[in-house]
């Protein structure tokens, strides 16, 4: 067991401590218009994550921009967005996403 007397010196010897990431909310997409039917997706910023074609309106989490591609699940393609918190994509099918979005990419702002 550990004394109070000892953890300064146990803080000392191990100094800093790395904290592990852990993935979090980033962005939902729904599969119907006006954000019904929706699912949420929890990744890293920077992490290329696939969707499910045939998303209809999608939304990020407040804090991040982040963009839909359409070549494939590796975030390469022509790129769409960014989609943020407060620029909501309602209707993706407007922009001719809807059935060819593949995977999506959320950086921090």
């Amino acid at each position: 067991m550990v004394s109070r007397k000892q953890l300064p010196f146990l803080a000392a010897s191990f100094g800093t401590l790395a904290v592990p990431a852990y993935a979090t909310f980033i962005f939902q997409y729904c599969v119907d218009r006006s954000f019904q039917n929706c699912h949420d997706i929890c990744g890293l910023p920077g992490q290329c994550i696939p969707v499910p074609t045939g998303l209809t309106s999608a939304r990020a989490a407040a804090g991040y921009n982040c963009y839909i591609f359409n070549e494939n699940t590796a975030c390469v393609g022509n790129r769409g967005g960014p989609v943020t918190d407060d620029d909501r994509h309602y209707d993706l099918s407007v922009y001719g996403w809807n059935e060819i979005t593949m995977s999506i990419l959320c950086e921090l702002v």
